[in-house]
């Protein structure tokens, strides 16, 4: 018998089993050093099992922490924030696997099992993370389970060797089936509620998507990434490709390189934001708003900020989402998971016509000293020989268009980087003549700044829905002009008219340069049909749970009212208990019928029977009294009886404990069946 305090081997296995699914989850968040790390871990406690190798010493294992917390420093430059974070909590799980001595060292090592599988969902949200993680927390059940069978009764499992390994796991999978029902009660029922506790996540951290900043090569940077940004579900026609121009961010600021945001500065007349819900800022008049508005809702995916995606001139129609002063949209915290929010939107729009701040102006027409001096020049040449604004503008446009090539492999720029640009290479992505364009506008007197976002889209075949990807992420500019205030210029739509006019997939879908880094991605293998199907079929079912799960907090209240009639704890509370109560019915169900009926062998039931025609002569055995003491009982009682008592005790004994042949059991069976069913004793008086 194998001591209480030792691992079974079943129970060893699947929490190897455990460790291995625990790191896959999050192979894409730690360090390849971890990883590799970990699966030295692994290997060692394989090595222990085997008897190979001997658990390390005290001092190794403190050198292994150290070491381990030094390289997750290394790598990250800092402890605060959730990958640092997870990296230090998956260091310390995999270094348990090299002291599990005691069940209690096993017990720890699935605890942390199951809480780091839990926390993959705070990275992603999709019905795979959803599958994958049901299909963790599984396994890990299954070593819990195994941590309580014995060797003993694993190795004597009808279904032979591999049924004992394999029966934590069905055990398993029994406890999580039977979990379900009262999983999705609590989805229904339960309020949802702010998470009681944050961890803080960097910026950009983990996620691919448009920053708070821009330089050369950020954008093509995004053109090699296949990810999903956000999908929008319109009340209506889905709007002309070359309309959908997703506003998200806006950068005033330039330092030679890099454009960013200026913040509040110039702004006066009243609140930076104004919340869905509250009463207009004296600023929104600034807006004309003109026509029919589109209305749309969009679900986007994590971010890590604040900032939102949106048609110009937009206004927030979801709680907790803001306008802007300069027309964007704000969410109220980062997007740490994903998100929807529904939008109106006016395609037909003015913008500040009335004029610009002296902050503002002076603002929008900064440039950085020492920077691109022969852009300067030029520009005030070209202003000195047209006047005319537009006609300026549509010159640096004609430039574009007939001089400058657009590609997704621009070469690098040094420190003058509008100046080599423009004069020189002629060759970039949209970020390239979104700057150029801005800084030469500036350049010229012209107020101008740089918006950045996304452009287009794929439309869902079969499912009516816009699909934007991130390698649609794109800048453009605007510049004031005076009476039309701030005006949409593209200079990338100069260069190359298709990019604005078709997806991005389909522009460059058969270039060899398009996604030429995701090699797994299905997004690269659009040009074959079954793969295209199955990628636009697996995105339909994933934007119908994000709808779903995401969608259900704003329908729950809704739901429960036109169950319950009126919301109040009591009949919310009698409500769980009843629903909970309800979903556990198949659990007792499944309980009561799965009990183990006691096994009854033929001997057995011959006993029974014999012990049945004694009891209607009238002598009961006796609890705990044996076939020997009840034949001597009997006898003494009925001795008319003790021949055929003695004979069939006899004989039930020989075959009980008998090691012969099995033709010559089967031979005393047939005796013993036949004489139990001669044996009719008569009832001549109770006996007690």
């Amino acid at each position: 018998m194998q001591p209480t305090w030792q691992t079974p081997r079943p129970a060893l296995l699947w929490m190897l089993i455990s460790v291995v699914t625990t790191l896959a989850l999050h192979v894409r968040h730690l360090p390849l050093w971890l990883l590799g790390a970990a699966a030295l871990t692994v290997l060692w406690q394989i090595q222990v099992y085997r008897g190979a190798w001997q658990y390390p010493a005290k001092y190794i294992k403190v050198l292994l922490t150290l070491l381990c917390f030094g390289g997750v420093l290394s790598s990250y430059g800092h402890l605060l924030g959730l990958e640092p974070m997870v990296a230090i909590l998956v260091s310390g799980f995999s270094l348990k696997l090299l002291e599990i001595h005691h069940r209690r060292d096993a017990l720890v090592l699935i605890y942390l099992a199951y809480f780091i599988i839990v926390i993959q969902c705070l990275f992603e949200q999709g019905i795979v993370t959803g599958l994958i993680v049901v299909l963790g927390v599984t396994i890990v059940t299954a070593a819990l389970a195994g941590l309580y069978q014995s060797n003993h009764n694993n190795q004597t499992d009808s279904r032979g060797i591999l049924g004992a390994w394999f029966r934590p796991f069905r055990s398993s999978a029994v406890i999580i089936m039977q979990s379900l029902p009262l999983m999705l009660v609590l989805f229904i029922v339960m309020p949802r509620v702010g998470a009681l506790w944050a961890v803080p996540k960097e910026q950009g951290s983990g996620v691919v998507g448009v920053s708070d900043s821009m330089s050369p090569g950020d954008f093509s940077d995004l053109g090699g990434s296949s990810k999903v940004a956000f999908r929008v579900e319109f009340e209506g026609d889905i709007p002309a490709q070359s309309a959908l121009y997703w506003r998200g961010l806006v950068f005033s600021d330039f330092d030679g390189r890099r454009w960013s945001q200026s913040g509040s500065w110039g702004y006066r007349d009243g609140s930076l934001l104004q919340w869905y819900g509250d009463k207009p800022e004296p600023w929104d008049s600034q807006a004309t708003r003109r026509g029919d508005a589109l209305t749309y809702q969009v679900t986007l995916e994590a971010t890590n900020s604040p900032w939102l995606f949106a048609l110009a001139t937009p206004k927030p129609a979801s709680q907790d989402v803001a306008l802007t002063r300069d027309f964007r949209l704000y969410s109220k915290r980062p997007l740490s998971s994903k998100t929807q929010y529904r939008v109106k939107s006016w395609p037909d729009y003015n913008l500040e016509v009335s004029g610009l701040s002296s902050w503002r102006r002076k603002m929008e027409l900064a440039l950085p000293d020492g920077f691109n001096p022969e852009t300067r020049a030029i520009a005030e040449q070209w202003r000195q020989e047209s006047p005319d604004t537009v006609a300026l503008l549509n010159r640096l446009l004609k430039l574009y268009n007939e001089e400058f090539i657009y590609t997704l492999k621009p070469p690098l720029l040094g420190k003058h980087t509008v100046d080599e640009f423009l004069w020189e290479t002629k060759r970039g992505f949209c970020e390239f003549y979104a700057s150029s364009f801005v800084f030469f506008a500036r350049a010229a007197g012209i107020p101008a700044r740089v918006v950045a976002g996304y452009q287009g889209g794929e439309r869902h075949p079969s499912e009516d829905y816009l699909l934007v990807h991130q390698y649609d992420a794109h800048a453009w500019a605007e510049v004031w002009l005076e009476g039309r205030g701030w005006i949409r210029v593209d200079p990338t739509a100069a260069v190359a008219p298709e990019r604005v006019e078709m997806s991005f997939a389909d522009l460059f879908g058969e270039n060899k340069d398009f996604l030429a880094g995701s090699l797994l991605s299905l997004e690269r293998y659009r040009h074959i049909n079954w793969i295209n199907n199955l990628r636009l079929r697996l995105d339909a079912l994933d934007y119908a749970w994000a709808k779903w799960v995401l969608g259900y907090g704003n329908m729950q209240t809704d739901l429960l009212t036109s169950i319950l009639g009126r919301l109040d704890p009591l009949r919310v509370g009698l409500f769980l208990l009843a629903a909970g109560a309800l979903a556990m019915l198949p659990v007792a169900v499944m309980s009561l019928l799965g009990q183990e009926k006691k096994y009854r062998d033929d001997l057995d039931k011959f006993f029974i029977q014999f012990c049945q025609r004694m009891e209607r002569a009238g002598i009961t055995r006796r609890p705990g009294e044996g076939p020997r003491d009840f034949a001597a009982r009997i006898q003494s009682l009925r001795p008319d009886l003790a021949d055929q008592v003695s004979s069939l005790t006899a004989l039930y004994e020989q075959q009980r404990y008998n090691t012969a042949t099995l033709d010559s059991r089967n031979l005393r069976l047939k005796e013993l069946r036949l004489k139990l069913r001669r044996f009719r004793p008569y009832l001549r008086s109770k006996v007690t």
